[in-house]
């Protein structure tokens, strides 16, 4: 009678272990919230624009150069480079997902908002020798490009894994990769001086110095938002307390990288009119790319499990 009272102890104590470990299997919903931070940020640009003599606006008179002529009509596109600091900002975000032994595999949306709020005014142009560099540090008086905001919209598939003991600590560490949406506020600026004198661009005959009148004070500038959508993936570690049951909150790190970034779009507008090599011409658009975008977040989360 004592033995299979003992056996039915057992019996039940083995019972109510394997169900408290099924019940801490199954669906779970989580939020985030947390500060983020990006390192430096290259950043590169390049156009169709025409050289300044080819520019119909300004070279109406066709002097030196024809704007309609062969030698303007497939000009070689420049390409400049910009580096920009760091910045920090915020993550927020929600996830569901299951769990099975020690597996858990996510679907999670985020949101992360970092201010670079980083000017670089020393331009780097690719194929410049001395002559040119000379010429533009002249003629120019102000080259600025300005990096603001970069948000992203991301949709992740994750996968974890959790150290589970008796303990209510769960250590985790975890993979994942998708798809976000970026936005960055970009600002770049190419002013001219405003004294005829610093401009040689046409020469300095007669007919080319009414020609540099017309090009001193000038500017190009494009002020956007810039979307792009960009494959990347994320490193995660990190530890859950459980506060009951049902609920747990915890800590999480999570290392975020994603591709090269390219959008294009008209300048507002280049040498003070429209963005185009000629009236009724080409339409002149410019192409602004990044390396990859990165982050490093910690995060607040709390879960949820059903």
């Amino acid at each position: 009678m004592k033995a299979c009272f003992l056996l039915l102890l057992a019996a039940l104590a083995l019972v109510t272990s394997v169900s408290v470990a099924q019940a801490q299997d199954g669906f779970y919903f989580g939020l985030e919230i947390g500060a983020a931070s990006a390192p430096s940020v290259d950043t590169s640009m390049t156009d169709n624009d025409v050289s300044t003599r080819c520019d119909g606006f300004i070279n109406s008179e066709a002097y030196l150069e024809d704007p309609a002529g062969p030698g303007c009509a497939d000009p070689a596109p420049g390409l400049w480079f910009f580096e920009h600091d760091g910045g920090n900002g915020i993550l927020a975000g929600a996830s569901v997902g299951y769990r099975r032994g020690n597996f858990r595999l996510e679907g999670e949306y985020f949101y992360s908002g970092v201010g670079h709020d980083s000017t670089d005014d020393t331009v780097t142009i690719a194929d410049e020798d001395a002559i040119q560099r000379l010429k533009r540090e002249q003629e120019l008086a102000i080259v600025e490009a300005v990096l603001g905001d970069a948000v992203s919209h991301s949709l992740f598939a994750n996968l974890h894994y959790d150290f589970r003991s008796e303990s209510r600590l769960t250590p985790y560490i975890g993979v994942g990769a998708g798809f976000s949406r970026v936005s960055l506020d970009y600002f770049n600026r190419w002013a001219r001086r405003i004294d005829p004198a610093s401009i040689t661009t046409f020469g300095s005959e007669p007919q080319g110095l009414r020609l540099n009148e017309k090009l001193a004070g000038t500017t190009t500038i494009g002020n956007a938002r810039h979307s792009d959508t960009v494959f990347g993936y994320q490193l995660v570690a990190g530890v859950d307390y459980r506060l009951r049951e049902a609920i747990s909150v915890g800590l999480k790190l999570r290392w975020s990288d994603f591709g090269g970034f390219e959008h294009e779009r008209e300048w507002d507008q280049l040498r003070s009119h429209e963005s185009a090599r000629s009236p009724g011409g080409t339409r002149v658009r410019y192409k602004l790319m990044t390396d990859d975008l990165r982050f490093l977040s910690l995060g607040l989360n709390l879960k949820y499990h059903f």
